[in-house]
């Protein structure tokens, strides 16, 4: 999750781009190889050959028949070849042959549906999703850009997520290539034209840290989260900018936030190891607090809650230091927290009924 390595971002777009079963402008052989030692055997061995070609061809055919990807490639194969210039067949099998994880053979029969009809976006825009996801970046920009020329001034269906998808396709792909600037100006325009992608404010985000320009990351990141508070690497990024900026309390909320969002994801893990132990945190807020350096005391110990979120002595005093500068309320929040890590608690108990009364005048 590193803001600024593209590297993560060497992938398929995380949106997923729509494979149109029409577009509005129209609606294996096995090859078996048996190799023969001795004349000797030769009759016995053909007749083996035999079963076994009888076999495999067998087990091949009950294995397409049990596949429903499969049988749509099989029966569009016959379709078309019994209508070779129809460029939707074409679009259609494509589709088949990627669901089975054939993409060549798709891309093949997008090249065809092209040559059919050169103006045909759907199969330039399933032909640059598959080069997006074999990586070949050259070849996926100039098939997106194409279906950009062609819905310039479409009155086609969906013609305005067909173009979203294209920005947001561009914009990662320039930011896998490190041309923040570009991506910049692809995720701006994917945007005007859906305000509400949180996927595109985040790379937009990431593409601002890659320019330095953390405040404009910032903004972006923001809108990002206003719109999925949830999603986690969202949070990551958001991290890293406090942690950049100096706001060690925020971020490591943010961090945390992240981390639970994705317990499995190891950047998010490490940077929440990278703020250091628990203990240290929440014995330097013991002794700010009984310094009275309230402010410190409760950086501290925030840190220290982010780091372990479940900890009884934390929230607790979390609590204390928030009924200490007269927050109720946030103080209700943090003994809960506590009562919850110890149900029943007498301590944690009388804390939350008094904050909670102290919230209610």
């Amino acid at each position: 999750m590193d803001p600024v390595d593209s590297e993560v971002l060497d992938v398929p777009s995380p949106r997923p781009a729509p494979v149109p079963k029409n577009d509005s402008n129209r609606s294996a052989k096995l090859d078996l190889w048996l190799t023969i030692g001795l004349w000797a055997a030769a009759i016995s061995l053909v007749a083996f050959g035999a079963f076994f070609a009888y076999s495999v061809n067998a087990q091949q055919k009950a294995a397409r028949l049990a596949s429903p990807t499969l049988q749509a490639v099989d029966a569009l194969q016959t379709q078309v070849k019994a209508k070779p210039n129809d460029p939707e067949l074409h679009s259609r099998l494509a589709e088949a042959l990627a669901a089975a994880g054939q993409l060549d053979q798709a891309k093949a029969e997008l090249f065809a549906a092209i040559k059919l009809d050169a103006k045909y976006v759907g199969a330039y825009q399933n032909l640059a999703t598959l080069e997006m996801m074999q990586k070949d970046y050259a070849a996926s920009k100039v098939h997106w850009q194409k279906v950009l020329d062609l819905t310039t001034d479409s009155q086609m269906q969906d013609v305005n997520q067909r173009r979203d998808i294209a920005y947001f396709s561009l914009g990662q792909i320039a930011y896998i290539e490190k041309d923040y600037v570009g991506a910049v100006g692809y995720f701006n325009a994917a945007i005007r034209i859906r305000k509400d992608a949180s996927d595109t404010y985040l790379l937009l985000a990431r593409s601002y840290m890659g320019l330095e320009q953390n405040d404009m990351a910032m903004e972006k990141i923001t809108a990002a989260l206003a719109f999925d508070p949830n999603l986690a690497e969202a949070h990551y990024v958001r991290g890293r900018l406090y942690l950049i900026a100096g706001d060690k309390v925020n971020a490591a909320w943010d961090f945390r936030a992240a981390l639970d969002g994705a317990p499995d994801n190891p950047e998010a893990q490490a940077a929440i190891d990278s703020l250091g132990a628990y203990e240290s945190w929440y014995g330097k807020a013991v002794t700010a607090k009984a310094s009275g350096e309230t402010s410190a005391a409760l950086a501290d110990v925030q840190i220290a809650r982010a780091i372990e979120p479940d900890s009884y002595d934390a929230a607790m005093l979390h609590g204390q230091i928030l009924e200490g500068t007269g927050d109720a309320k946030g103080a209700v929040d943090a003994y809960t927290v506590a009562l919850k890590a110890k149900p029943n608690d007498p301590v944690a108990t009388a804390a939350l009924k008094r904050a909670t009364a102290a919230s209610k005048e």
